[in-house]
Formats: C-alpha cells, structure tokens, sequence
C-alpha cells in the first residue's frame, strides 16, 4: 500500500508544472546572462528574452528550472567560471 500510495504521488508530481515569478537584477559576463535573486545567480539559457535590457536592470520573468542549457552547450564562452544556483528558461517576461 505504501509503495502504492507514494508511485501515485510521485507520478502526479513530475507532471505538473507550476509558473515561478523571479524578480531579481540582470548580471552579464563572457559566461552568460544570469537574474541575480538574493546575492544568488541564475544562469538564463534563452538569454535572448533579455536582450533588450541592460546589465543591472531589474525585471521580473515566469520561468522553469531546466537540466540543461541546450542552446548555450555548443557555444564558446571565456575560461571564467561563474557559480550559479540553478539554470532557468524564460517563459514570459513581465517588464
């Protein structure tokens, strides 16, 4: 019954997404474009979303935590490393 009960449960949760709403400061580097939210960077893998803004703009944006950065794998960037708590992909930006 256990392991019933928590199959169920597991299986409801990973399919459904729920909208998250950064607001947080738009920092740039030969690495990439990150949302810094309470001193902890994101990495924006569709950057383009943000192209339009400029660095340490503050925007608001709906977005999914992602595994990967597909877009931003083949591309070359500096030998700079810039810690980041998560990668996110835009949904909707609400500036």
């Amino acid at each position: 019954l256990t392991t019933l009960l928590t199959l169920a449960l597991s299986s409801c949760s990973t399919n459904i997404k729920h909208d998250r709403l950064f607001t947080g400061t738009i920092v740039r580097d030969c690495t990439g474009t990150y949302i810094r939210v309470n001193k902890e960077d994101y990495l924006v893998c569709n950057n383009e979303m943000l192209w339009d803004k400029k660095e340490g703009e503050t925007v608001s944006v709906i977005y999914d935590f992602e595994k990967t950065c597909k877009k931003l794998e083949n591309k070359a960037t500096c030998m700079m490393y810039h810690e980041h708590k998560g990668k996110i992909k835009i949904k909707k930006n609400n500036n």
